[in-house]
């Protein structure tokens, strides 16, 4: 009976506590879709421009030599340089936390995954 007991009670834990999770589980999609709009809004906003794709070690132009752009971060492991300058590699060491205006982008990556953030000025 004593065990009979203890099984019922700890059965009903378990419930509570599967109940607790899936309102946790809720709520964090709940947070996690606010932040994807809190996002949305600050670069329709400001401007900011996201960019991710693997270029295979070659470089991509995202934005012509005509057109200013200020870089605000890029993942470590990935290059840009302004539009027109062939000998420019620039990494994340140099760019990260410079804010550099550039005249164009191109951008080099070997990741997906992680996005480069830029805005025109």
């Amino acid at each position: 009976m004593l065990s009979s007991n203890i099984n019922t009670f700890f059965e009903s834990v378990n419930k509570i506590n599967i109940e607790k999770d899936l309102e946790n589980d809720e709520s964090i999609n709940d947070l996690e879709s606010k932040q994807q709009k809190a996002l949305e809004l600050l670069k329709e906003k400001t401007g900011l421009i996201e960019f991710n794709g693997k270029t295979d070690a070659y470089w991509k132009d995202l934005e012509t030599a005509d057109t200013k752009v200020m870089v605000l971060s890029i993942p470590n492991g990935t290059f840009i340089r302004s539009a027109n300058n062939l000998k420019q590699e620039l990494s994340s060491q140099e760019i990260n936390g410079s804010f550099l205006i550039l005249d164009g982008l191109a951008y080099k990556s070997n990741t997906d995954y992680e996005s480069i953030v830029y805005m025109k000025v």
